[in-house]
């Protein structure tokens, strides 16, 4: 159990720097702001450095948590949300340039910064979600408005995290920054779902048959999976039988087609994305 949770805390410190590492060397040097303290820090620099802006504002939301949301929120915020300027002291304190990449560019800066910075930061909240982190800041402030005035969290996130960015557009009075970073939330977004989900998505399989033993059988042989076999009866016909409902990974779904069409030409089958599935094959090996 402790070497479990321990790896899990080396993997969630792994995204946090690589969140960090793109955050610093395309986002900041570019202006670009993505919301939350780390879209604050970019909007303020000029005022206050940001590796010490987000780690004072981390820290003030960290104890905030703790008076509103109790111990065991701020036990499990308190990695995240100190981690992230731990780190940009370090790269600081060792010299690195945040221009060190953007300076060797000459053309399409803010496209690359925008696109590279996300991919980084996308990639990096997602190892942190998938492991079951939180990177702090604006988390805190969101759950708290999510919990005590009762309003949808997608919503308070939409909404704080928007407020950064029009604040970012009134700051610098450019609308192509604005631009890119609208998009760069977006792509972060859809990055951050992929990643945390990655190796438990798949396709679910329902096969209505009037051969149920050997479709199973068939699963079993193929890809070496479990299936669950349920009652089915036809809402016009009434006839009876069963469906044999079996989760698989993308690649698995063509080989299971055809051996499905070859015992059982008869068969009415259809497919479902799944999400997440927890388990042997998915989440556990």
């Amino acid at each position: 159990m402790i070497k479990k949770m321990a790896l899990e805390y080396i993997q969630i410190a792994f995204g946090v720097t690589i969140m960090t590492l793109g955050f610093y060397f395309f986002l900041l040097p570019e202006n670009l702001v993505i919301g939350g303290v780390m879209g604050l820090a970019v909007v303020f620099r000029t005022q206050i450095n940001p590796s010490l802006f987000i780690f004072v504002v981390n820290t003030m939301l960290l104890l905030m948590g703790l008076l509103i949301l109790g111990k065991v929120f701020f036990i499990k915020t308190m990695f995240g949300s100190l981690a992230t300027p731990v780190i940009l002291f370090l790269l600081e304190l060792m010299g690195a340039d945040e221009f060190y990449i953007m300076n060797q560019l000459t053309e399409s800066k803010l496209l690359i910064a925008a696109v590279s910075g996300s991919i980084l930061v996308g990639v990096g909240l997602g190892m942190v979600f998938r492991f079951g982190g939180t990177t702090g800041g604006m988390d805190v402030l969101q759950s708290i408005i999510h919990k005590k005035l009762h309003i949808p969290y997608q919503i308070v996130f939409y909404f704080t995290d928007g407020l950064v960015v029009v604040l970012s557009l009134l700051v610098f009075k450019n609308i192509e920054l604005f631009i890119y970073a609208v998009a760069s939330i977006f792509l972060i977004s859809i990055i951050v779902d992929n990643v945390s989900i990655k190796g438990r998505a798949g396709q679910t399989l329902f096969v209505i048959t009037k051969k149920p033993d050997l479709i199973k059988q068939a699963v079993y042989d193929t890809i070496d999976r479990g299936c669950t076999l349920i009652d089915s009866e036809g809402g016009f016909s009434g006839t009876k039988g069963k469906m044999v409902i079996c989760t698989m990974r993308n690649r698995e779904v063509n080989k299971m087609r055809s051996v499905i069409e070859r015992i059982d030409p008869e068969a009415f089958t259809f497919m479902t994305d799944t999400k997440e599935a927890v388990g042997r094959g998915f989440s556990k090996e």
